[in-house]
């Protein structure tokens, strides 16, 4: 009779199972451990990514729309001559929208304007390499003790007073710190007083960098969502996701 090798064939059967299990469970496992790698808190930003990760004016809300160029007078404010080598590296820094200083290796900018309050917003993400990243968002929370009280002079000879202090953002990246600057001038007998924050928060060696504000004031709870939601936004861009919008 052939009934004991039946058997054998089950156990064979039963080992073949158990093998295919474990090498589908193997190649299971492998997509995990590739999309983990992806979003590798160190992997840097390509251009293409970086440019995905932008926010639009949707992620500010209605009142905001894409912008063309700047305030002629806030553009004047921040080519004064200030009296403290770090204040004027921070005007200038504000001037490009590159609070990190450093040269990025993958860098996209995006411009909004609010037309109610005549204030713009610069966004820019870009990748550095780790110490770059790690020395600019250092630098950045040396200011409002550096600057927490300076002069400058415009570039039609005006005397300017500044004050630069810390302002609060919301958990957003491995790293964030945000400021808030106001400088007012009197030209012809009348006052004008520019506010302008800016804000970083960083991913990696990938950063985030806001500036907001204008003659007409800086809304804060604007500046906070930016951070908040690009943030958001350039971690799925990091963890191989394209996020809507």
């Amino acid at each position: 009779m052939d009934r004991s090798s039946s058997p054998p064939r089950c156990v064979a059967a039963v080992l073949a199972a158990g093998i295919l299990m474990a090498t589908a469970a193997c190649s299971t496992s492998s997509p995990s451990r590739s999309a983990a790698k992806s979003a590798s808190p160190g992997a840097k930003l390509t251009g293409s990514q970086a440019q995905a990760a932008l926010i639009s004016p949707s992620a500010l809300g209605a009142q905001w729309n894409p912008a063309g160029g700047g305030s002629d007078r806030q553009d004047t404010l921040l080519k004064s001559k200030a009296n403290k080598a770090d204040c004027q590296t921070f005007l200038e820094r504000l001037r490009s929208g590159n609070l990190m200083g450093a040269t990025p290796s993958a860098k996209a900018t995006e411009a909004f304007a609010q037309p109610s309050r005549t204030a713009r917003m610069t966004y820019q993400v870009a990748s550095y390499s780790q110490a770059d990243a790690d020395k600019g968002m250092a630098w950045l929370k040396t200011l409002p003790n550096v600057c927490d009280g300076f002069t400058a002079v415009d570039t039609s000879g005006n005397k300017v007073i500044a004050q630069v202090f810390q302002t609060s953002l919301p958990k957003a990246g491995d790293d964030r710190f945000g400021v808030r600057m106001s400088m007012v001038s009197t030209v012809q007998g009348l006052k004008t007083t520019l506010a302008l924050e800016a804000a970083a928060a960083r991913v990696g060696p990938n950063v985030i960098s806001v500036t907001n504000g204008g003659l007409g004031g800086a809304g804060h709870a604007d500046t906070q969502q930016a951070i908040g939601s690009g943030a958001q936004r350039l971690q799925k861009v990091l963890a191989g996701q394209t996020p809507p919008g």
